[in-house]
């Protein structure tokens, strides 16, 4: 698990800056024609009756809860689609389909929502009945701003279920594959660059140190097929079948059928090279060789998430006999129940002195890495998404500002019958509780939806594997819980200038 070469920040040039500039101006007037098409319609006599809002009350969902369903069932025929050379497009248009769907069933919600009870209302019975009112008021204005919450906490929600079912995934892999106690690789001068074969008195060493029981080598080389790269790899059956642990995907015997391919021109595939070729258990490849092109049987195909260029493996005895007896880079130690394997690690390093250069690691050290290489990777991704929904959360604050400022009067004329200040509040707070309800519950459902797609389609399309799925239900249930506290905290300012300029208007009254 070593980098040959340090990540480097690309070069911003000018091309960058007009690109972005021509992708980002089309994107915000498009954005800004239908609210510009719609004010253009409005009449300044409805615009003061309020005409267009009990217009939008009373015939809004229908047509909403029809295009949505729309584009759901459209999600669903794009997610059965093959790739498109080789790339996932009818996947990423699903994606999208489902994300455009789920927007659209804001306002549906939001109408639906303003005409149930809730527990609140036995607090707060006037204030949250007048918060249901102004929503139903504004939704057609309030949909925007929800829509971008709900579309940032569907990707939050879709990113966090795909990585933790990675995650899971890779902690399952290396905990049935990774059987072995101690892992040696060669060493070519230092840790980076390519490795060397460990040398034939290395690997003795090894074998008579006291504890081994079983060793397995692994030699690899890149191979051209079906004018692409693959790896071909070769490795001790026997012993992988006595002592390792292969998740394999088919058939359903395969360790019958692995077995069967020691010695012969039989081979086991990973699940990329299975999905990418088109290729399965009992179907016949053709690999190059120095000696011309040679056919091997398929016995399995086995889930591998070290490569998604394809892996093909075949027993040590054939590879040397078609390619060559080159040494492997790779030893698996396999040590005996009562051996201590940091004992034995520092005994074998110290057996070998300076005559060896290999790097020697334990099968805890080895684990730990691979996790903490995959947690490294992907905690750029929850950042991004907590500023996508910090940044969701201030349009729906400033949302609720704005509705609040175009009440004035109304406000005014609650004050006028008795209304206090903390009741307008209360109100307020309330309209900024029920988004916060409608973003959470349209975005886990939507987020999961679209997780499905990243993990099925998507990531098999792009990828060649299959992640196994996996629910972080914990972090999703905290997540919720601090988006919805963090939604109803947007409404505390609105509330406050609501308050503040109600008592104002009373005054010029």
């Amino acid at each position: 698990f070593w980098v040959a070469e340090a990540a480097t920040v690309p070069a911003v040039g000018v091309s960058d800056v007009l690109l972005s500039f021509a992708i980002g101006v089309p994107l915000a007037l498009a954005a800004a024609f239908l609210p510009a098409y719609e004010a253009a319609r409005l009449t300044p006599l409805a615009a003061v009756r309020g005409q267009t809002d009990l217009f939008v009350r009373a015939r809004l969902p229908r047509r909403y809860v029809v295009s949505a369903l729309a584009l759901f069932m459209l999600a669903g025929v794009f997610s059965v689609q093959p790739p498109v050379s080789g790339l996932p497009m009818y996947g990423l248009a699903a994606a999208l389909a489902v994300v455009g769907g789920g927007a659209l069933l804001v306002p549906v919600a939001l109408s639906l929502l303003q005409r149930i009870r809730y527990p609140l209302d036995r607090c707060v019975a006037v204030e949250a009945m007048l918060a249901r009112a102004n929503l139903a008021a504004a939704i057609r204005r309030l949909s925007i701003s929800v829509s971008a919450l709900v579309v940032s906490l569907a990707m939050m929600v879709a990113i966090a279920i795909m990585i933790g079912s990675f995650r899971e995934t890779v902690v399952y892999w290396i905990e049935q594959t990774l059987q072995a106690d101690l892992f040696v690789s060669g060493a070519r001068g230092s840790p980076v660059g390519d490795r060397g074969g460990i040398a034939v008195d290395v690997e003795q060493v090894i074998v008579e140190y006291p504890g081994v029981t079983a060793i397995d080598g692994f030699r690899s080389i890149n191979v051209p097929y079906r004018e692409s790269m693959i790896i071909v790899g070769a490795g001790r059956f026997d012993v992988l079948m006595s002592h390792g642990n292969l998740l394999f995907k088919s058939p359903s015997d395969s360790r019958t059928a692995m077995t069967r391919a020691v010695g012969r021109d039989a081979v086991v595939v990973s699940e990329s090279f299975s999905l990418r070729y088109d290729t399965q258990a009992g179907d016949r490849i053709e690999l190059p060789t120095p000696n011309g092109p040679q056919r091997f049987d398929v016995a399995a195909v086995y889930f591998d998430y070290s490569s998604d260029r394809g892996l093909v493996v075949m027993d040590e005895a054939v590879f040397a006999r078609h390619y060559d007896e080159r040494r492997p880079s790779r030893l698996t130690v396999y040590l005996d129940e009562g051996t201590d394997p940091r004992v034995a690690r520092e005994g074998i390093l110290a057996s070998l002195g300076s005559t060896g250069r290999v790097f020697v690691n334990t099968n805890a050290t080895l684990r730990r890495q691979v996790l903490e290489v995959f947690d490294s990777t992907f905690a750029i991704t929850y950042a991004l998404e907590g500023i996508a929904i910090f940044v969701s959360m201030f349009g729906v604050a400033s949302t609720l500002l704005t509705l609040a400022l175009e009440r004035r009067r109304d406000m005014t004329l609650l004050r006028l019958v008795g209304a206090e200040q903390h009741h307008l509040r209360r109100m307020i707070m309330v309209e900024a509780g029920i988004l916060g309800f409608v973003s959470l519950g349209l975005g886990l459902v939507v987020g999961l939806v679209l997780s499905l797609i990243l993990i099925f389609v998507i990531n098999v399309q792009s990828f060649g594997w299959t992640i196994q799925f996996h629910l972080p239900i914990l972090f999703l249930a905290q997540s919720s819980l601090v988006i919805f506290v963090a939604t109803v905290l947007a409404g505390l300012y609105p509330a406050r200038l609501a308050s503040q300029l109600s008592m104002a208007d009373l005054r010029e009254e």
